[in-house]
């Protein structure tokens, strides 16, 4: 029986590994097998994780009915799998007429009168077993357990490699289903812009294929708008190049097939083989409503602020003649007329300021607003700003202190609105401070300028520290002012690519107002 064994060995070992799949090559290797074992019936049949299950994972007959079935799990207990698994060895049952397994009594009705069950080990731990079941009695032996054993590893090597195989497999279904039904554009490409993997909603947002992204590198970048290409390969360079960790929320536009505008909305993260970054993987989102959505807003608030504009300066106007007719006829106008012309003068100021706030953010966030960049001295700026702003600091009893060093970096900036955000840091200072000394301070970072506006005045409670740069929030609803400034000031800071925020150790305590702007050297 055994006279060629090296030679079958070599073959069923040989079957074992052309295929990641056992299944696969499963009636092969038992064909081989049969060459050498007599055998009516092979199994080879796998434990669960929670060692309480076994699966009958696959197997072979040569007779048509079988009770137990490949592919079931079926309870350990009173299973001849048990004693294999408990004991690491191999078991042979001379008789299932006279067996102690359960699964004994069920074969002897499909006729099967003798079996033996090997143990299958990987790194330790028993697996599963391989089972043989013969019509005749008595048949198995330790000749055959001997001649098992030889290929007994290789192929319990095989079945966990199938294992990993289909997890890889059902983990990569999960992954592709994931990114089929994602509404948004999943991406992988290398550093030469090949892509590597995109989604198909690429189609529904672009009407592009993802097919054509496939074969054409750089497509991707062909399709952005002409005013947004530059910068979107401006920050994938940075990317690339380790100059950025992370893109986050680079909006842009790109044509669509049928020749409309599409924004979308990328982030991105860097592929990296050890040190090496070799390309990027993200995803875009199509955000083309939401900026309809704000393009009608600012339009909206726009025009309300123009249509506002007309009517105040024809106000304006009444009350300057209403001033006039004051100083003309002064001997004959009692003091009320004076107070009304002073209220009507001050409310005038307040809707004018808040007009202008209302345009200036509505700019600034709208994205298109063009930076006029120079570069100039904050020394300078500051020194200019402070001077004109001194009267409205004494007039509540305020002074305002000048605590630039000289030798600060220059920076390149657009100087009208750094000069806006700095007078607005200080009117606010002034605003809520009553009697006190207003400090103006820098200090020169690494690679920014630092520039804080201290004030003794009112301080500030964590929920309004938390809230203070949002758009129209106030401290309270009666308070002075359209609680626009500060997230003015907010924007005109991330529009340089700086950073703004307040420190307060609470209420009565003051307010420390902070931002910082690259230096000129950084730009």
């Amino acid at each position: 029986m055994f006279t060629s064994k090296k030679e079958i060995v070599f073959n069923i070992n040989k079957i074992i590994f052309s295929s990641l799949d056992i299944r696969d090559v499963y009636q092969t290797m038992s064909n081989e097998l049969l060459k050498v074992i007599d055998f009516d019936r092979l199994s080879i049949t796998l434990i669960t994780e929670d060692n309480n299950l076994y699966e009958n994972f696959v197997l072979s007959k040569d007779y048509e009915y079988t009770a137990l079935k490949e592919g079931v799990f079926y309870p350990m207990e009173g299973s001849l799998m048990k004693r294999v698994v408990q004991f690491r060895e191999p078991v042979i049952v001379d008789d299932t007429s006279k067996g102690r397994f359960l699964t004994d009594a069920v074969l002897f009705k499909e006729g099967i009168r003798s079996r033996l069950g090997f143990p299958l080990e990987y790194k330790g731990n028993v697996i599963g077993s391989v089972n043989f079941g013969a019509k005749q009695k008595d048949y198995y032996s330790k000749k055959h357990i001997h001649f098992f054993s030889q290929i007994a590893p290789q192929l319990a090597m095989a079945i966990e490699n199938t294992r990993l195989f289909n997890k890889i497999k059902e983990a990569e279904k999960k992954y592709r289903d994931i990114i089929e039904s994602s509404p948004d554009i999943i991406f992988e490409c290398t550093s030469e812009g090949k892509f590597h993997l995109m989604s198909s909603a690429v189609e529904k947002i672009t009407g592009y294929p993802a097919e054509q992204f496939y074969h054409s590198p750089g497509y991707g970048l062909a399709l952005c708008h002409s005013d947004d290409q530059e910068r979107v390969q401006n920050e994938i360079y940075q990317l690339l190049h380790g100059l950025r960790g992370i893109l986050l929320d680079l909006e842009f536009r790109v044509i669509h097939k049928q020749g409309m505008v599409v924004w979308l909305s990328i982030e991105a993260l860097p592929i990296k083989e050890g040190n090496t970054i070799v390309g990027i993987e993200g995803f875009c989102r199509d955000i083309t409503e939401r900026k309809k959505l704000e393009e009608l807003k600012d339009n909206l608030i726009r025009d309300v602020t123009h249509e506002l504009k007309t009517p105040v300066a024809k106000i304006e106007m009444a009350v300057d003649m209403f001033e006039r007719s004051l100083k003309k006829e002064n001997g004959g106008v009692p003091e009320r007329g004076f107070q009304v012309h002073e209220i009507l003068r001050n409310n005038i100021g307040r809707l004018k300021n808040s007009i202008k706030n209302i345009l200036d953010i509505s700019k600034l966030e709208s994205g298109m607003e063009l930076l006029n960049v120079s570069l100039f001295s904050v020394v300078d700026m500051v020194k200019q700003i402070v001077c004109e702003m001194t009267d409205a600091a004494t007039a509540k009893g305020n002074v305002i202190v000048n605590l630039l060093p000289s030798g600060l970096p220059m920076i390149r900036a657009d100087r009208d609105k750094i000069y806006q955000l700095v007078a607005h840091l200080i009117d606010n200072a002034i605003k809520f401070t009553e009697q006190g000394k207003i400090n103006i301070l820098a200090r020169a970072l690494p690679d920014a300028l630092e520039v804080t506006v201290e004030d003794i005045g009112r301080g500030l409670d964590e929920e309004t520290k938390r809230r203070v740069f949002e758009k129209f929030y106030k401290e309270t609803p009666s308070a002075y002012g359209s609680g626009i400034g500060l997230a003015i000031c907010k924007n005109i800071v991330q529009i340089h690519k700086g950073k703004i925020w307040v420190e307060s150790q609470g209420k009565g305590m003051g307010s420390q107002f902070k931002f910082t702007l690259p230096v000129a050297g950084d730009r």
